[in-house]
């Protein structure tokens, strides 16, 4: 009878995350994506109806103050696709950050007695949370035929299909940011009360609650690169709605700076890692 003897060496190199052993690990991967998804609702009323509910009554309220009270344009689209459209995209964005930013501090009994791909546990909360963008997703697609059918709209294109396209790159995106605010906040308990709020920040400077036109043209190509969230809100809008203020400029920007924010994240997240369990 074989035996399979694993031998585990010292990382090597930046980017030696040896994604052979993360596939091999794949079961683990989605048993902490299924642990995750259990965890947010269990002993909860109306399950996963809260992935319905929550951006729902935010589009409500949004639509009554922002578009109804302020009179903030929507760029002639309907208020409640405008800021659904905005707001799956955040949420995903905030919800991996949450998560991502304390995978340290809140895995700390799993890192200190077993052995796995400690990149893991970031990637399963693309998952676990993908099930949320995905439901939202069937939520936006309702409301798109509803409001084509009242002629609102021109009602579903093909620009539906390049909607995982923009989700690979919020993915990586939001997966960056985690992994340098997970590295961050295992060394410095401090961003772990900063967290919180630099996410809320980050809604009012990305073009969630108001049209990515009303970022003065001079600066939108500078935005793009300095927050890739803000062309990815305005991409699902145009795969939603049809109507774009984004240049290709702007979009090569925020791919460049989402590659560089990963490739740093990657860097910090791996040198953490290797000392992390001796100071937390």
């Amino acid at each position: 009878m074989t035996e399979l003897i694993t031998i585990i060496r010292r990382r090597r190199g930046w980017f030696d995350l040896k994604l052979s052993r993360v596939w091999n690990h794949r079961d683990l991967l989605l048993l902490f994506a299924m642990r995750d998804i259990k965890v947010r609702h269990k002993q909860t009323l109306l399950g996963p109806g809260w992935l319905v509910l929550q951006p729902l009554v935010w589009t409500a309220v949004f639509t009554a103050t922002i578009s109804g009270v302020a009179g903030v344009s929507t760029g002639n689209q309907p208020a409640p696709l405008f800021y659904l459209c905005g707001l799956i995209v955040w949420s995903y964005f905030s919800q991996i950050i949450f998560t991502t930013s304390q995978v340290f501090i809140a895995n700390e009994h799993l890192f200190s007695k077993v052995y796995f791909p400690r990149i893991i546990l970031p990637v399963s909360a693309l998952l676990s949370n993908g099930v949320a963008l995905l439901i939202q997703f069937v939520v936006i697609l309702i409301f798109a035929v509803a409001y084509g059918w009242m002629g609102k709209i021109d009602g579903l294109s093909w620009r539906i299909l390049l909607f995982p396209i923009v989700v690979v790159q919020l993915a990586a995106f939001s997966l960056a940011v985690g992994l340098v605010l997970g590295a961050s906040t295992a060394k410095y308990r401090d961003m772990g009360f900063m967290t919180p709020f630099l996410v809320q920040v980050s809604m009012f400077v990305t073009p969630v609650l108001y049209p990515f036109s009303f970022i003065p043209e001079r600066y939108r190509t500078l935005t793009s690169f300095v927050n890739p969230l803000a062309v990815l809100v305005e991409e699902s809008r145009w795969c939603f709605l049809g109507h774009s203020h984004l240049e290709a400029n702007q979009v090569i920007a925020s791919v460049l700076s989402t590659l560089a924010v990963l490739a740093a994240g990657v860097i910090v997240y791996q040198r953490v890692e290797r000392t992390v369990m001796d100071t937390i």
